[in-house]
């Protein structure tokens, strides 16, 4: 079958029609979704048979979420509506492929370009990736969340280029991002942004200037280790795009896009495919963003939640490129009779092109360098580990996780008898049979160290209760040395049994203080589990990685371990 001169994918055993009015193709909240029940068949849109360029038209080529996956993306990550799909070789022929076609262009980005990256870019704290970014002509981008893993010091040595406090990277010096990372609503005490960050940027493109802002989602300052940017707030985003409207067009601005590392998600009829660039019954979030803007903002380029849309909202376009350099938003701004319009087209990465050699010596050259250390083996596994939640709330992996920071913080000074591990810092499984550095590596690799504090019997409890601070996504840690049991449908605040409490096999006293260990995210209050802030006398340990490398090594292969939570 094909659609519009382009290919069509069955998507699992049933079919449906897309119905494509052509570029930026997209319905308004409410409109229902952008495929059939009947029929689903997303066509393949990538960057053959581009149309031609118009006079006064500008594109944008719009990425998010990339986290340093410079090499194809694997499994069920690599692919969108069946074909494989992202790589920085590939993704960047792919842009060459739209700046040919649309000379009057430039490339930007909402957030997470880094951070939570697989080894090869990690390991060196993401400068291959910036390198990459460079390489391609980056113009702008957000910051998201993940820009701050390392605090706002690093954040500022990753703009500004420098060795990292470790050591210098092998290859050319590090001379930092050449665009610009904007930060619109993150601001000290005094209103002002962390240096040298700004909250927006102008693009003279195609003779037309273009303000562009970015923002990050305000639950930054939730989801990342607190220390790191101790004494900024990340305040509303809408609000913050708002306010900087006056002072773009003040300097010039035409029209106005803006990057926001924040986003929604499609919600499809039953048995539907996601058309990936459909707006089926966006979440309400996305239409918010729309009608809070300035209606000089004619674009929003979203990102964070990792998935792919196009909307049109009250005359503005919403887009999001799902992740890992999968997708590029192709957006066109049309100028003409003192309005713009704005419409855009979510194009697939594929595999099929030829791979941009520059692009692949870089991949080729870092892969090389982090391959000894990946490929160490350091232990093995019984069976497969996963990091998804059993029926208790915690992972098997997590509890593992836990045992192994509890495993290197036993003896004195730390002296722990209890360990706890959060849900968001165990980011993929372990496979059965031998377990390598670069395996332990895609399973933390945030960097945190391992801390120990003292907290009271008292307080273990008001941070177990902390699991349900949001009761619409509980944050279930996983234990070590520590078991209770809990009831779901109980009220906030009294859903664990406070008798079925037991640390290193004896029940709780609230009076007594117990020395308690979890890594450095959350003893800075990390995911809202402020108790830990209450915490005295720390001993701050080994990096959670090497925590787990040493409790692999010489030990039977691991095996997943009973629950420690017994949920009612």
């Amino acid at each position: 079958m094909r659609a519009h001169g382009r290919i069509a994918v069955v998507i699992a055993g049933f079919v449906s029609v897309m119905l494509v009015a052509g570029c930026g193709a997209g319905t308004q909240p409410g409109d229902g979704p952008t495929t059939s029940t009947v029929s689903g068949v997303i066509p393949l849109i990538s960057t053959d048979d581009l149309s031609n360029a118009l006079p006064d038209e500008v594109h944008l080529f719009g990425l998010n979420d990339l986290h340093g996956n410079l090499q194809p993306p694997t499994g069920s990550t690599g692919k969108i509506a069946g074909h494989d799909a992202g790589g920085a070789a590939y993704l960047a022929t792919h842009l060459a492929r739209l700046k040919k076609a649309y000379p009057a262009s430039a490339v930007v980005a909402a957030g997470d370009n880094i951070g939570a990256s697989p080894l090869m870019s990690g390991l060196f704290r993401d400068e291959p990736t910036i390198s990459f970014l460079n390489s391609i002509g980056l113009a702008a981008s957000s910051v998201g969340n993940h820009e701050f893993d390392h605090g706002v010091l690093e954040l500022a040595r990753i703009q500004r280029g420098g060795c990292a406090p470790d050591g210098c990277a092998p290859g050319a010096p590090f001379t930092g991002a050449k665009f610009p990372y904007l930060a619109a609503n993150v601001t000290d005490a005094q209103g002002k942004l962390p240096q040298p960050l700004r909250p927006w940027t102008m693009l003279e493109v195609g003779g037309h200037r273009i303000g562009v802002v970015g923002t990050v989602t305000p639950d930054t300052a939730n989801i990342v280790f607190p220390e790191g940017i101790r004494g900024y707030k990340f305040g509303d985003q809408v609000a913050a795009i708002n306010a900087y409207v006056p002072e773009m067009k003040a300097a010039g601005a035409e029209t106005i896009v803006a990057l926001l590392h924040d986003g929604g998600v499609q919600k499809a009829a039953p048995d539907a495919a996601v058309d990936y660039n459909g707006c089926a019954n966006i979440s309400p979030e996305v239409a918010a963003l729309a009608t809070g803007t300035d209606p000089a903002v004619r674009a929003l380029v979203t990102g964070h939640t990792h998935q792919p849309y196009v909307c049109t909202i009250e005359g503005k376009v919403l887009t999001q490129a799902a992740s890992y350099g999968r997708l590029i938003t192709d957006i066109t701004l049309k100028f003409g009779g003192g309005e713009v319009q704005a419409s855009a087209v979510n194009r697939v990465v594929t595999r099929e092109v030829t791979p941009d050699p520059t692009s692949t010596d870089l991949v080729d050259f870092y892969a090389d360098q982090a391959k000894p250390r990946a490929a160490r083996v350091v232990g093995a596994a019984a069976q497969n580990l996963t990091h998804e939640p059993a029926a208790s709330g915690e992972s098997p992996l997590g509890d593992i996780v836990a045992d192994a920071m509890l495993a290197a913080t036993t003896a004195a000074p730390a002296a722990a008898v209890a360990a706890v591990m959060n849900p968001g810092g165990v980011r993929a499984d372990l496979k059965s049979g031998e377990i390598t550095y670069g395996d332990i590596y895609t399973v933390q690799p945030f960097g945190n160290q391992v801390v120990t504090v003292t907290l009271t019997g008292s307080q273990i409890l008001r941070l177990l209760e902390q699991q349900w601070d949001n009761p619409s996504k509980p944050t279930v840690l996983s234990p070590s040395g520590l078991t209770y049991t809990y009831v779901a449908s109980a009220p906030k605040g009294g859903k664990v049994v406070a008798a079925s409490v037991r640390i290193a096999g004896q029940p709780l006293n609230q009076v007594a203080t117990y020395r308690i260990t979890t890594n450095s995210f959350l003893a800075g209050g990390g995911d809202g589990f402020a108790v830990f802030t209450e915490g005295t006398d720390k001993a701050v340990g080994p990096i959670d990685l090497d925590a787990f490398e040493a409790f692999a090594k010489g030990r039977p292969p691991l095996q997943a371990p009973p629950a420690r939570a017994e949920k009612r």
